[in-house]
């Protein structure tokens, strides 16, 4: 691929019904098999259901690999926390550089850490600002419920 845009998707039920459920997001990782002419022109990102995107990996002008890329490489995020999981997430992958780029996206494996319950349930969130990550996601659980 040279110098684009790679898009992935997987859609998930976060193992609803089962006694490893996930409702509310910890973090999320990433795990990525791929290789490029030059490791370090890959960018990284996901985008959650809830539209929160994570970059995963940036740009690394001192990594010049082309052989060894990214084997089983767990990337991780923890900007979607406490959001749901359930939906489709995007895997984004830029080949990208001053050169033409070849590259390839072998596999990926999305593995999602995060509890059944709220993890602010019980708690006073009067105080919290309209615009926190935590009042953001409250809300949305709220709405969607």
């Amino acid at each position: 691929m040279g110098n684009q845009t790679l898009f992935l998707t997987i859609d998930t039920n976060s193992c609803a019904g089962t006694s490893t459920e996930v409702n509310f997001i910890e973090h999320v990782q990433a795990v990525i098999t791929l290789n490029a002419t030059r490791r370090g022109d890959v960018t990284i990102f996901l985008t959650s259901p809830m539209g929160t995107r994570s970059m995963m990996l940036s740009r690394r002008p001192k990594d010049d690999d082309s052989r060894d890329g990214f084997v089983r490489w767990p990337f991780m995020t923890t900007h979607c926390w406490a959001e749901k999981p359930r939906g489709k997430w995007i895997l984004e992958v830029r080949f990208e550089g001053q050169h033409q780029q070849t590259g390839y996206l072998k596999q990926w494996q999305l593995l999602m850490h995060g509890t059944k319950k709220q993890p602010y349930e019980g708690l006073n969130l009067d105080h919290l600002q309209e615009h926190s990550k935590l009042a953001i996601v409250k809300k949305a659980h709220g709405a969607s419920t």
